[in-house]
């Protein structure tokens, strides 16, 4: 737990604490070359609702379904789940219709920021080694397999990783490379994997080597639909019989999908299912809910969003060009990172400091973009402002603090403050 002096004009320190940049990279301030890959911790059950797809009328189960009847908006009750939304500007005075303003804003506020420690991670990876993935990157002469085993190399070996600690285990889509193999549409097939989740550490050279070895084998088509739920049925596994720590699935792709279920919509509401712990038409069991982030290889990030959104992850990081190597590690450092949850224990307050429950404020900075303070609610009831909100278990003598459903749903990668001594700008009920 780290402590920081804060004023307004401060931007909160991130918890990468890593050499390397987040998944959308630095080179995003200049252009949308990678995602944010934002989303908020699954058992809350944010998620962006309009990305969501309906409910599968023809969809299968827990064992599989390759119907591509479309779908209509709605469906199973995961469009119900709350959209992401931003906190306020630090940078702006704070607006909301019918709310209390505190006008000086925190901007002489001599307070100190505790920064809140991330969870531990498991990340079970389903990559793609289909033929395109022999494919040039573009402006190289690497391919983009070339760039996965350089990054995965990279990425195990990362100091700040290593010191993270997560553990990490791999599984290919398709299962054999035949799209006439019936395992291929099958989740069972993709609900093992190859590389067993593990610490990074012990598993990370299995990892390289198994990718290392596939490169002679690529080949076949690419089935998304089954890939994703069979690794989202061994995630909800993993997190059963690991509670305390956090479990989610890394789809890494360079193409749409183009065998067993193709329907984009249907696949959304898969992920959704899963993401928000819904027990429905492919997530059979309900909890626990699993994050999808989705890492595109020289590929549009349109409808990669539109997935990424649905698990919980706001959208897709793109790897391409020249930078692909970096990109992608960037991409896999910045979801190393990316697990907070949404109930935080109060910590306690720096020497000096006491807490004085009307002079608490909670500051989110994604790794990319900038600080936003994150409106205080009286309770549960005051979560309906458009900046969110967080509020104490008890007003008078706090514990804890919960991000209100839509706050939660715009976490990812980055850092959460505790500020103490700063008065919130915004109160809300």
């Amino acid at each position: 737990m780290k402590l920081y002096p804060t004023t307004m004009s401060m931007l909160s320190v991130s918890l990468l604490g890593v050499l390397v940049a987040a998944c959308s990279s630095k080179s995003e301030d200049g252009g949308d070359t990678n995602g944010a890959l934002g989303g908020a911790s699954s058992s809350q059950g944010g998620t962006t609702s309009s990305a969501v797809g309906g409910n599968a009328t023809t969809g299968g189960s827990r064992t599989g379904s390759t119907s591509t009847t479309a779908s209509s908006v709605g469906g199973s009750g995961v469009s119900n789940l709350p959209s992401a939304c931003l906190g306020l500007p630090l940078t702006t005075a704070a607006v909301d219709a019918g709310t209390a303003i505190n006008t000086d804003g925190g901007v002489q506020c001599a307070g100190v920021g505790v920064e809140i420690e991330a969870s531990p991670l498991d990340m079970y990876i389903m990559m793609d080694r289909t033929q395109s993935m022999t494919n040039l990157i573009n402006g190289t002469a690497i391919t983009r397999w070339d760039v996965l085993q350089s990054g995965v190399q990279s990425f195990i070996n990362d100091p700040g990783v290593l010191a993270k600690a997560p553990q990490v285990g791999l599984g290919f889509f398709g299962a054999t490379g035949n799209p006439d193999d019936p395992k291929e549409c099958d989740p069972a097939s993709y609900a093992t994997p190859q590389i067993e989740i593990e610490a990074i550490a012990t598993s990370g050279p299995k990892i390289l080597a198994a990718v290392q070895k596939e490169a002679a084998y690529l080949g076949g088509q690419t089935p998304w639909f089954p890939a994703l739920q069979g690794s989202l049925m061994h995630a909800q596994d993993w997190q059963t019989a690991n509670p305390n720590r956090m479990s989610i699935v890394v789809l890494v792709t360079d193409g749409y999908p183009t065998w067993c279920n193709q329907d984009v919509a249907q696949i959304q509401e898969m992920v959704g299912e899963f993401y928000s712990g819904i027990a429905a038409t492919y997530n059979t069991r309900g909890k626990p809910g699993i994050r999808t982030y989705i890492i595109g290889v020289a590929v549009d990030q349109f409808n990669l969003n539109a997935i990424a959104q649905a698990g919980g992850t706001i959208q897709a990081a793109i790897v391409d060009g020249a930078t692909g190597v970096d990109a992608f590690v960037n991409a896999m450092v910045n979801i190393t990172n990316a697990n907070i949850n949404c109930d935080i224990t109060l910590p306690t307050p720096p020497s000096g400091k006491v807490v004085d429950p009307n002079a608490v404020q909670i500051v989110y900075t994604p790794y990319v973009g900038d600080a936003q303070e994150i409106p205080k609610a009286s309770s549960a009831g005051g979560c309906g402002s458009v900046n969110g909100g967080w509020y104490f278990d008890n007003p008078t003598d706090p514990k804890k603090i919960t991000l209100c459903p839509c706050s939660c749903a715009n976490l990812g990668a980055g850092g959460i403050q505790v500020r103490f001594g700063c008065r919130p700008r915004l109160v809300i009920g």
